[in-house]
C-alpha cells in the first residue's frame, strides 16, 4: 500500500509504501520461481564449478522480479520486507542455494542504499531497480574529502554478487578530520567506477562468485558517502514520513534473509534424500529399501524437524522486523538480540539436519556429483557467515537476558 508524503509541494512529493507488499505478490513470485526451477538447479551444477552464477540464471531470475523486492515501489520495486525476501529467496535455495544468497545480497544492498538521500538514489535507479553488491563488515578502505565530494580508495573481500552487480557499497572510514577518530561510513560506486578481483575459492556457496572489489583514488560525489550512524541508525524507524523500505532495520533484515539459501538447500536435501529412499538400500544389512529400517524413518522424521524449526524462527524474526518498519518504533534491542540468537540457533539446526541426512543416505552423498553433497558444502558454509553465527548470536541473546553490554553494535 502507499500513499503520498504529506507536506510536500505536487512537485516534490513522492510515493510512500506504508507497509509490507500483500501475501499475495509474495506467493505469486514463489510460484514463478518455482516455474524457473528446473533451469536453476541446472545451472547451478556449472555455477559451483566456475565459481559465478551463469548469465542465464541472473536473467531468469530478473525476469520474475526476484532481484526488485527491495527496491522502492516509486522506482519499480516491490518495496517488499524481510518476509518477502526470506520467502523468495528459500524457494531459489531449493534449487540453487548460491543463486539464493545472491539474491539476498543484491536485494539486501538496496536494502542499505535506500538509507541514501532521494538525490543519490534518483541517480541510482534512474533506468529503474538495479542489482547490487556490499560489503559491510569490517571497514576495509577510506574517503577522504576532495574538490566537493570524497576520494575513495579500498578493497572489499567477500563481495558477494559482484561479478553482476551495477553498483556496490564499501565499508570504510571516513577520514575528513573532524573526530579524532575516524568515523566508519559506506561508499556507493557505480559498475565501472571498482574492478572485481577472483579470489573466491571455497568448498561451499561456490556459485556466489563472492570475489574481491577494489578501488583506487576514485573521486565520488558528496552524497555518496554517508556515515556509519545514517545507514544503520534508527533515525528512519522513527520517521513517520519514511517509505517502509527506509524503516526497514537494516543488519537485522540482512542476517534473517541470509540464511534462507542454507534453509532452502536443507529442504532439497531432506527430499532428495526421502526420494532415494524408497528404492535405496542399506549396506551390510537385510534393508532392500531404507524406508523399510525404522531407525532410519525416525530419524528422518528428527533431520524434517530440525529444518522446520529453522524455518519458523527465521518467519518469526522476519516478520517482527516487517511490523516493526510498518510503525514508527524501533524493535527494543534485546528483541533483536532474541532474534540474532534464533538466526543462530536455525543455522546451528541446518547445519545438523544436512549432516544427519548424509548419515541416512550413506556414502553416496560425497560423490562429486551428488546434490546432496553440494547442499551439504553450501549449508556448512553459508551458515559460518559472520552475521549469522550460531556462538555469536547466542551470546548476544544471552546480553539481552542478562542486561549486560552487546558484543556487537550491529543489531
Amino acid at each position: 500500500m502507499i500513499e503520498v508524503a504529506e507536506n510536500l509541494s505536487s512537485e516534490t512529493a513522492r510515493p510512500v509504501a506504508i507497509c509490507a507488499p500483500p501475501s499475495e505478490i509474495t506467493a505469486d513470485m514463489v510460484k514463478r520461481v518455482h516455474e524457473i526451477g528446473p533451469l536453476l538447479r541446472r545451472n547451478a551444477v556449472d555455477a559451483d564449478a566456475q565459481r559465478v552464477m551463469s548469465d542465464e540464471s541472473i536473467e531468469a531470475l530478473d525476469s520474475i522480479g526476484a532481484m526488485r523486492i527491495s527496491a522502492m515501489q516509486r522506482y519499480g520495486g516491490y518495496e517488499g520486507g524481510a518476509s518477502m525476501l526470506l520467502e523468495v529467496a528459500r524457494t531459489i535455495g531449493f534449487y540453487d542455494p548460491a543463486a539464493a544468497w545472491c539474491t539476498v545480497i543484491s536485494n539486501g544492498s538496496v536494502m542499505l542504499a535506500n538509507r541514501y538521500s532521494d538525490e543519490v538514489l534518483d541517480e541510482v535507479f534512474a533506468g529503474g531497480p538495479v542489482r547490487m553488491a556490499s560489503i559491510f563488515a569490517s571497514p576495509q578502505g577510506t574517503a577522504t574529502p576532495e574538490a566537493g565530494g570524497w576520494r575513495v580508495s579500498g578493497e572489499w573481500p567477500f563481495a558477494s554478487n559482484s561479478s553482476h552487480s551495477e553498483w556496490a557499497i564499501g565499508i570504510l572510514f571516513i577520514e575528513d578530520g573532524t573526530t579524532e577518530t575516524p568515523q566508519i561510513g559506506f561508499a556507493l560506486m557505480r559498475r565501472g567506477e571498482y574492478e572485481v578481483r577472483d579470489t573466491w575459492h571455497t568448498i561451499g556457496m561456490r556459485g556466489s562468485g563472492s570475489n574481491t572489489m577494489h578501488t583506487k583514488d576514485l573521486w565520488v560525489p558528496q552524497g555518496r558517502v554517508i556515515t556509519f550512524t545514517q545507514l544503520m541508525g534508527d533515525a528512519n524507524e522513527r520517521d513517520p514520513r519514511a517509505t517502509f523500505a527506509r524503516r526497514l532495520t537494516p543488519h537485522l533484515t540482512m542476517s534473517t534473509t541470509i540464511q534462507a539459501a542454507s534453509l532452502g538447500a536443507a529442504q532439497a536435501a531432506l527430499d532428495h534424500v526421502t526420494e532415494k529412499a524408497q528404492n535405496r538400500g542399506i549396506t551390510y544389512t537385510h534393508y532392500k529399501r531404507q524406508i523399510d529400517s525404522g531407525a532410519f524413518v525416525q530419524n528422518l522424521g528428527q533431520a524434517s524437524m530440525k529444518i522446520d524449526s529453522a524455518l519458523l524462527l527465521l518467519q518469526r524474526s522476519a516478520a517482527e522486523i516487517d511490523e516493526a518498519a510498518a510503525g514508527t518504533a524501533p524493535m527494543p534491542l534485546a528483541n533483536r538480540a532474541r532474534h540474532r540468537g534464533g538466526i543462530g540457533h536455525a543455522g546451528h539446526e541446518l547445519v545438523d539436519a544436512v549432516n544427519d541426512l548424509c548419515w541416512l543416505h550413506g556414502t553416496a552423498a560425497f560423490a562429486e556429483n551428488s546434490l546432496l553433497g553440494r547442499m551439504w558444502r553450501d549449508i556448512n558454509t553459508g551458515t559460518r557467515h559472520a552475521s549469522i553465527t550460531a556462538h555469536m548470536g547466542y551470546e548476544l541473546h544471552g546480553n539481552g537476558l542478562t542486561d549486560t553490554v552487546y558484543i556487537s553494535t550491529k543489531l
